[in-house]
């Protein structure tokens, strides 16, 4: 019926509320553990996840190539997930590869620091707040950093969330089931059809994505594909014009039916510059 997707701050109950939603629902909820067996399983080595996973990678990290392939391999395994549909998905930055899919919830869970001191200490038996709140501190500034590295998006912005809650001032099953009303009486079957139906085009894009970095081995920074019905366009940034021009030909070759358009910008080519 739906693909739901949360954020939430440590010692929110983020975590425990996704799995009250899933149950009520009879979702799949998928945390951290299965979407790292599933990129694992895809072939990104679990020493390269670990740099980049919902944490800031170090200095020369984040230039690398490895962080692009790590965010090939996340995106590849989101989309998967919703492809299944019914699931709720928390953590990863996965609302941000579905935030047009008309049949995508997502939320955000928060708490006063003093709620969260008490949860997590209670949740990981710390016995010194000091020490609770310099974890939860930490996890905070890691994920920051996580979505400003990953996907250049300030995780204090909310313009891309459905809703957010503060859950100190509901317990958790009043939640849930709030949110498990809404999802029920707003996601219809023809929302969930043309849900699907988006799913599908992600998946067309980030395949050709794929295949030009991982199959072709092209050289494209932060390379983005969009589908819009049959017409492709792709966004990143190359050194050369004929890395453009042998993208745009291998798509044209190998996905009859689309028209290929490129917004790829050129850095540092400089054939035609006079002497």
């Amino acid at each position: 019926m739906a693909i739901v997707t949360l954020t939430r701050q440590s010692g929110s109950f983020g975590d425990e509320i996704g799995m009250l939603i899933a149950r009520r629902l009879g979702y799949t909820f998928y945390d951290k553990h299965e979407i790292e067996k599933r990129i694992i399983a895809k072939g990104l080595p679990r020493e390269e996840f670990l740099k980049y996973d919902e944490r800031k990678p170090a200095f020369l990290d984040r230039f690398a190539k490895n962080r692009d392939k790590y965010l090939n391999f996340l995106s590849s395994v989101i989309l998967e997930i919703a492809s299944e549909g019914n699931c709720v998905i928390i953590g990863r930055g996965a609302f941000l590869f579905l935030s047009d899919v008309p049949n995508h919830i997502t939320l955000r869970f928060v708490s006063p620091m003093q709620n969260r001191i008490k949860h997590i200490m209670e949740l990981k038996d710390i016995e010194n707040e000091k020490t609770a709140q310099s974890l939860l501190e930490k996890s905070d500034k890691r994920k920051m950093a996580f979505y400003k590295s990953c996907f250049k998006y300030d995780l204090g912005n909310h313009d891309l969330i459905h809703a957010t809650v503060n859950t100190s001032m509901l317990n958790s099953d009043m939640v849930a089931e709030m949110i498990c009303a809404g999802i029920k009486s707003n996601v219809t079957p023809e929302v969930e059809e043309a849900g699907k139906k988006r799913v599908g085009e992600l998946i067309l894009a980030q395949k050709m994505a794929n295949k030009l970095i991982f199959e072709h081995g092209l050289h494209i920074d932060e390379l983005w594909v969009r589908v819009n019905g049959n017409e492709i366009s792709l966004h990143g940034l190359t050194s050369f014009h004929a890395t453009v021009e042998r993208a745009v030909t291998i798509l044209e070759n190998e996905f009859s039916g689309y028209k290929i358009l490129s917004e790829i910008k050129c850095v540092q080519d400089n054939r035609f510059s006079k002497a």
